[in-house]
């Protein structure tokens, strides 16, 4: 039976102690995690694999010089891609990340070691939210926070200064996450998170004036709908969402691109995207935001899965940001015939991860009792 992390750090500790006394193959230590991350992952419990990890970097582009931060670092992986895309580009980065959970926080270190990088994780577990930004604002975030999470602290936070476009829903702390990567740039800075895709097309009015907010201010960059089943242990669709302050190309408009289309393997119950579909993805959106030279390729019009729609556009569509309603279809922008239905279906999946991750949580503190009986 699956157990959520915090009830198995012996286990991983145990796995980083073994992988420090072998010969240092960060290849093993991959390995390993893989392995810890399938066999235990539940609900926002799991490491980000590889894959998705040099989406992230390849989309924040970072560069020499720059501070990279991760506010949930968990196994470091975000941190490690950076550094690479970093260094393949000739610079060093600075790292610094945060994790609620310590041991999770040894293994980033480990990671990070193992491939040659130091980042500053903290003396101790932290509570990103709750702890507020850091002292030193970050040119670029990178996070994979935890998905729909319901308690992150409303009431004790809901005055607080990080809430410029609006203090965030009781219950969802999605864009409580997005509102404190904000915060936590430089003037000049921008991110890449991962959400959920209920977080681009969420009825709740909260939800909707907080997106209109984040719209109007010119901090959403683009929008890039991945296909499910990237996680081991869920089907819930997610999104990575570009976010910018400062002056940037195409301030008036939103980038959409629907990766759901793009050419997918699979291995095992996860998919991942071949590497010329994540090369041409990065190449649009590195020219689009001006932070890799155009090549003559990178126009999003080029390719039927992107596409750029304007600020009045989103505003008639009810600042839904979800990439299937703007992506075009055989060369028109009309809407998709089955947005709803895959909206809906979103949502579906989103109640029945929360209803799984509920029956766990009942089961495991039966399993815990030592005095029950059955029959």
């Amino acid at each position: 039976m699956s157990r959520p992390f915090e009830l198995i750090d012996p286990a991983l500790r145990e796995l980083i102690a073994e992988v420090r006394q072998l010969d240092p193959d960060p290849r093993l230590l991959d390995v390993l995690l893989d392995t810890y991350s399938t066999r235990y992952a539940r609900g926002d419990d799991y490491f980000t694999s590889n894959d998705l990890a040099y989406l992230f970097a390849g989309l924040a582009a970072p560069r020499g010089g720059e501070i990279v931060r991760d506010p949930v670092c968990g196994s470091g992986r975000l941190l490690r891609a950076a550094a690479h895309r970093a260094r393949a580009q000739g610079g060093e980065v600075r790292l610094s990340g945060a994790d609620i959970n310590q041991t999770a926080r040894y293994a980033a270190a480990v990671n990070l070691a193992l491939h040659g990088f130091h980042a500053d994780l903290g003396k101790e577990g932290a509570d990103t939210l709750r702890a507020g930004t850091s002292p030193i604002p970050a040119d670029v975030i990178v996070a994979n926070p935890p998905v729909n999470q319901r308690d992150w602290g409303h009431g004790e936070l809901k005055d607080d200064w990080r809430w410029t476009v609006g203090v965030p829903r009781p219950g969802n702390a999605n864009f409580a996450w997005v509102q404190h990567i904000l915060a936590d740039l430089m003037p000049q800075g921008r991110a890449v998170i991962l959400l959920s895709s209920g977080a681009a097309h969420s009825s709740n009015s909260t939800d909707g004036l907080i997106r209109r907010g984040l719209l109007e201010n010119g901090l959403v960059v683009g929008v890039v709908a991945l296909p499910t089943w990237l996680f081991p242990h869920a089907s819930a669709s997610t999104a990575l969402w570009l976010l910018a302050k400062g002056e940037r190309p195409h301030s008036d408009q939103v980038l959409f691109a629907d990766a759901g289309k793009l050419p997918a393997a699979k291995k095992g119950q996860r998919r991942h995207f071949a590497k010329d579909s994540a090369e041409r993805l990065l190449q649009i959106f590195g020219e689009w935001q001006g932070l890799r030279r155009r090549e003559g390729e990178g126009d999003p019009e080029s390719v039927p899965w992107c596409r750029a729609a304007r600020y009045e556009e989103i505003a008639e569509a009810g600042f839904d940001l979800t990439p299937a309603r703007y992506v075009r279809n055989g060369g028109t922008a009309q809407l998709h015939s089955n947005d709803g239905d895959r909206n809906r279906k979103a949502e579906l999946y989103e109640c029945m991860d929360r209803s799984a991750a509920a029956r766990n949580r009942v089961r495991d503190a039966l399993e815990s009792r030592h005095d029950y009986r059955i029959g």
